[in-house]
């Protein structure tokens, strides 16, 4: 096998590094650009070579790429899009990109930069190749049967997240006996978990959906063990992802929701 340097623009979360550790175990070499404000930091000896960059530094983050002879670049990590309106400072290269977009919805933005990756002779790869054992597969992953109101609620529920997708509005949704209770949006899945079950605990389901038109190159559905703590603080037992989604570190994920009384399934679309 040819060794060959991946590239890491990391976010939030735990996906960054399991990328890292997954490169690593496949013989290749792996650098990161965390960041600020949002990576958790990897950096020597956990990687061969890391910097820090602002959000929207795009052209220092190609800079650093480019001089570690970065073949391939992987987008991973969350970004708290609500810091985009605050605290973002784009240079130069940001702002040229910027002024050719219609909006600033996630897919457009996200397709930009990777065009613009690939335009400076990078190839944009995807996580989840990376991590084929990490995704939702179909059925019950953990916990209890479902009962004839709950598989209805899941039903409408990944309709209705896959709809909110394809409007780049967010890609979860709360459901309780056939009405919406929650709708994901620029706050994240957290927040609008825990306005969730301010207004229906128990009984609820929580349904996470890829788009339909999603590359799986960039903001692949993820789930965490921290979605499962704010389920369990907010009395929400019931969790289904389309098959397909990525659930980091899914043994040690499902082994939490088990223990969080949590019942995961892993939905198909008609």
């Amino acid at each position: 096998m040819t060794k060959h340097t991946v590239g890491i623009v990391a976010g939030g979360g735990a996906l960054p590094r399991l990328l890292a550790e997954a490169i690593q175990r496949a013989g290749h070499r792996c650098v990161v650009a965390n960041l600020k404000g949002e990576s958790v930091g990897l950096n020597a000896p956990q990687v061969d070579a890391s910097t820090t960059v602002a959000v929207g530094a795009l052209g220092k983050t190609l800079k650093f790429m480019a001089q570690e002879h970065v073949e391939e670049i992987l987008l991973a990590g969350g970004v708290d899009k609500t810091r985009l309106f605050r605290t973002a400072r784009p240079d130069l290269a940001a702002l040229k990109l910027l002024k050719t977009l219609p909006d600033s919805g996630d897919d457009r933005m996200l397709r930009a930069v990777t065009t613009l990756f690939e335009n400076e002779g990078f190839r944009v790869g995807a996580p989840v190749d990376w991590l084929p054992h990490q995704r939702a597969y179909e059925g019950r992953m953990v916990g209890r049967k479902l009962d004839a109101q709950r598989q209805e609620d899941f039903s409408f529920g990944l309709r209705i997240a896959r709809a909110v997708g394809a409007l780049e509005i967010g890609q979860t949704v709360v459901v309780r006996q056939g009405c919406i209770v929650a709708v994901e949006a620029v706050e994240g899945t957290d927040a609008m978990l825990r306005r969730a079950g301010q207004l229906a605990k128990r009984g609820a389901v929580v349904v996470k959906a890829i788009k339909p038109t999603q590359d799986y190159r960039l903001d692949m559905p993820t789930v965490g063990e921290g979605t499962l703590a704010v389920m369990a603080d907010h009395g929400l037992r019931w969790l289904g992802l389309e098959v397909g989604c990525l659930i980091l570190d899914r043994d040690t994920f499902l082994k939490r929701a088990k223990s969080s009384g949590i019942s995961v399934f892993g939905l198909t679309h008609d």
